[in-house]
């Protein structure tokens, strides 16, 4: 083994023995997440948003505490994976997420719907119509399970900005025909930039429903006792009245 293997490994065994102390000594839990995603997560929202102020309610449930940072979404994951945060919230669950994370029981559901301009709308029924046509996905997010197979198929094409935020300001320049987003965090997005005119959302033919989670890397110590722990915390707050209340905030 090379000393920059030998230095690495040392990294990470020091990493974990911090996590371990961690989990052994009641150190707060240092948690991360982003901004763009209202009204669950955004540093300038109430509380952080409803998935934030949810999230630490399980903490405290736990009988544990946490610090919280908001960071772009990209970075926020990627420090997780690297061990600087032991979770992330609020994110639906793919593939390529499960490789690396574990997921928690689900947050909160949320029921998706395609989001178009007024100006230049298309006939939608099915996903099927969305064929030939462009979506706004914002980096850091996955789209719906089955429109993302319309992507890798080719059969709709991504525009990628750097923001949520932007997708309603991406169809309004003829740079993307729709984007699909839970109706709430759809709705918050275009009302944020004055598009609630001009983008509006097929409420009446939802895309489907999904969930959100709190995640935890696997290679994180103790990371399926975290998992388990928060999963206990989480079932006692929703067999409460306090859950409702929380989602009618």
């Amino acid at each position: 083994m090379g000393l920059r293997s030998i230095a690495g490994f040392a990294a990470l065994l020091a990493l974990g023995l911090v996590q371990l102390a961690q989990a052994q000594t009641g150190m707060p839990l240092a948690l991360v997440t982003g901004d763009d995603y209202p009204p669950f997560a955004d540093s300038r929202l109430p509380g952080g948003g409803l998935a934030t102020i949810l999230v630490q309610r399980v903490i405290r449930g736990m009988g544990a505490t946490a610090t919280l940072e908001f960071q772009p979404w990209r970075r926020g994951y990627e420090e997780t994976l690297r061990g600087r945060f032991d979770a992330t919230f609020p994110y639906v669950r793919t593939a390529e997420r499960e490789r690396d994370f574990l997921y928690s029981e689900p947050l909160i559901r949320l029921r998706q719907v395609v989001f178009m301009s007024t100006e230049r709308p298309f006939a939608y029924r099915s996903p099927r119509d969305l064929q030939g046509r462009r979506v706004c996905v914002a980096l850091g997010y996955a789209p719906p399970a089955e429109l993302q197979v319309m992507i890798e198929q080719r059969q709709v094409e991504r525009v990628t900005p750097g923001s949520a935020a932007s997708c309603p300001n991406m169809i309004v320049a003829d740079r993307a025909d729709f984007f699909v987003q839970d109706e709430r965090i759809g709705s918050a997005l275009v009302a944020k930039v004055g598009l609630s005119a001009t983008i509006r959302p097929l409420s009446d033919l939802p895309f489907g429903v999904t969930e959100i989670h709190f995640i935890v890397p696997h290679q994180r110590p103790d990371a399926v006792g975290l998992i388990g722990r928060f999963n206990d915390a989480l079932q006692r707050l929703r067999a409460s009245d306090e859950y409702e209340r929380l989602l009618l905030q």
